[in-house]
């Protein structure tokens, strides 16, 4: 990459600078900071206090590139945001369907776009759903409406979608494991609108890969894993336009987990996938287009850069090398950046403007396709409409005002940027292989090692943070007296009574022998699923036979319990 003469000159100044430094360190001796002494990274890896030609002497120059060429470590498109920015991505979701989509309007009004300017809405069930129940189940006590939207049924599809062209809007139904329940409701009220499923975008999350790291009650691992394969087998079919899988690395970094863990495990899980679709007979370009990614973007501003860099490089050439992807969209990493909410303080709330900022303009950097701000006030409550607001116009201050647009992958070059980005790629590799070794990404989660090795990071977190070491201003350092907010958002009391009365009321209206008849079908099938092999999937008989089951106003606690009842249904660490 560079000359001979270049490097030596390179080398040479870097020998004479370091012996300056290394003077001046000991001049401080056991005073100087650690970060100053033995340099690294949030994830732990060692770096440098300064780079030089000579530390990307090795690399070869293909794995950099240009934007839009194999292997797409500097972006998926040789026109990056000069054409199209970004699309704006709040996630929405909270009380009953009606207050989530006076969320949406709101958002929209204010500016809210996805592509081309569509409308685009990423919207969250609440944690009633996603334990598969119904509001008026006992443990649903609390829960309804909180952390999500209330939606159970195709009548509260309506409630959520009415007078609105599914025809031209992007929806991304951000489920935990009630994703067939949840798109069976959607296709069952699209075809009441006169929509069918083939004329559909969005996304479902098939979100089961991430039991093995977030500690909620779940399907088995090989279960979650067929129920995936069923998802993506039936929208190869039957939706042309819908996403089918997005690799949940966001959860791994929320739980505690490095940036190398989020992309290493997901690029490990990423080999099991293909491999069982293969297995199903579905071909890797037919179905790689649609699988998309939600990464987090954290603290460390130039790791959290290369690290999306340093995956985009590893998905494509692991995607061509090993399943022979041939078609560009299949090695492409379509990335949802969802600012770290995990980095978020309930003290100082409004410092944390300051941090989702630079973790947006980091994502924005590193060539990003969708993006979720979080809201200052979220480590505290639901965002209010104000901190929803302005947590919408900090991408859309970066996208009109700053000009970064105007330049795809700027910081290629950096002799920093890319020396890092090899080192993350070859430290994300490496874990990925450690997962193969262990059988496969369903192996090493049924054994509990994903888990622990997540585990063990956020416990290195919270030790550097307790003992000074890892400063968060607000909870360790710059402290304040200071009381509560006020205005904290809460959601009505009320719509909990509503959700219970209309689920009771949905029971006692709908076609009874209709309902009885599609569920028996739906229960026959997740039986004929349980029992078969990877292999004999395909064609798609447990998601038609859900569709029907929604068509006949079947809820969500009902099809869920059907499948818990036929696949088996409890915490991580008893499969």
């Amino acid at each position: 990459m560079f000359d001979e003469r270049t490097l030596a000159q390179s080398k040479d100044l870097a020998a004479r600078r370091e012996a300056d430094y290394q003077r001046i360190v000991e001049k401080f001796g056991n005073k100087a900071p650690a970060q100053a002494r033995h340099p690294m990274t949030h994830s732990g890896l060692p770096i440098k206090t300064a780079y030089y030609p000579h530390d990307i002497a090795g690399l070869d120059f293909s794995t950099i590139g240009a934007p839009g060429q194999e292997p797409f470590t500097r972006g998926n498109l040789a026109a990056q945001y000069q054409l199209m920015n970004w699309a704006n991505q709040p996630v929405i979701g909270y009380g009953l369907p009606e207050d989530t989509r006076a969320r949406m309007d709101l958002l929209a009004s204010q500016g809210m776009v996805g592509y081309f300017g569509q409308r685009f809405y990423n919207l969250v069930y609440d944690l009633v759903s996603h334990e598969g129940l119904d509001p008026d189940h006992p443990a649903a006590r609390g829960r309804i409406g909180q952390c999500g939207m209330a939606v159970y049924s195709v009548a509260d599809m309506e409630r959520l979608f009415h007078d609105m062209n599914l025809k031209e809007m992007n929806v991304v139904h951000i489920t935990y494991y009630q994703v067939i329940p949840a798109l069976a409701q959607y296709i069952a009220y699209a075809e009441r609108q006169g929509v069918a499923p083939g004329e559909l975008r969005g996304n479902s999350m098939n979100w089961y890969h991430q039991s093995a790291y977030v500690g909620m009650s779940a399907f088995p691992p090989a279960a979650g894993l067929k129920l995936a394969v069923e998802l993506i087998g039936y929208c190869s079919q039957h939706m042309p336009r819908w996403n089918t899988t997005n690799f949940f690395g966001y959860g791994i970094e929320e739980a505690g987990g490095s940036a190398i863990q989020e992309i290493g495990l997901m690029l490990a899980f990423g080999i099991e996938l293909v491999r069982a679709c293969e297995k199903a007979g579905l071909a890797p370009d037919a179905v790689l287009p649609r699988f998309g990614f939600q990464i987090a973007q954290a603290n460390d501003f130039f790791e959290e850069v290369c690290k999306i860099r340093a995956l985009r490089r590893i998905w494509a050439t692991t995607m061509q090398e090993r399943f022979g992807a041939k078609d560009p969209r299949s090695m492409h990493v379509r990335i949802h950046t969802h600012t770290s909410g995990a980095c978020l303080t309930a003290q100082q709330p409004i410092v944390n403007l300051i941090r989702t900022t630079l973790h947006a303009f980091g994502a924005a950097l590193s060539g990003t396709q969708a993006m979720e701000v979080s809201a200052y006030d979220e480590a505290l409550s639901i965002p209010t409409e104000e901190a929803a607001t302005l947590a919408l116009r900090v991408q859309q201050v970066i996208q009109e005002e700053t000009n970064i647009t105007a330049v795809s992958d700027p910081l290629a070059g950096s002799y920093y940027v890319e020396a890092l980005t090899d080192q993350i790629a070859e430290a994300a590799l490496a874990l990925a292989e450690q997962v193969e070794a262990q059988g496969g990404y369903v192996a090493a989660q049924q054994s509990g090692w994903i888990r622990r090795e997540v585990e063990g990071s956020a416990d290195r977190w919270r030790e550097m943070v307790n003992d000074g070491q890892r400063q968060v201003v607000g909870l360790n350092c710059y402290q304040v007296e200071e009381e509560t907010p006020a205005g904290l958002f809460k959601v009505d009391p009320e719509v909990e009574r509503v959700a219970v009365e209309r689920i009771q009321g949905l029971r006692a209206e709908r076609d009874g022998a209709r309902h009885a008849k599609a569920m028996q079908a739906f229960a026959d099938a997740a039986g004929a699923f349980a029992a078969k092999d990877i292999a004999d999937l395909g064609d798609g008989a447990l998601m038609q036979a859900a569709i029907e089951a929604a068509r006949a106003d079947a809820s969500t606690g009902e099809m869920m319990g059907v499948l818990k009842s036929a696949l088996g249904w409890g915490p991580p660490h008893e499969f």
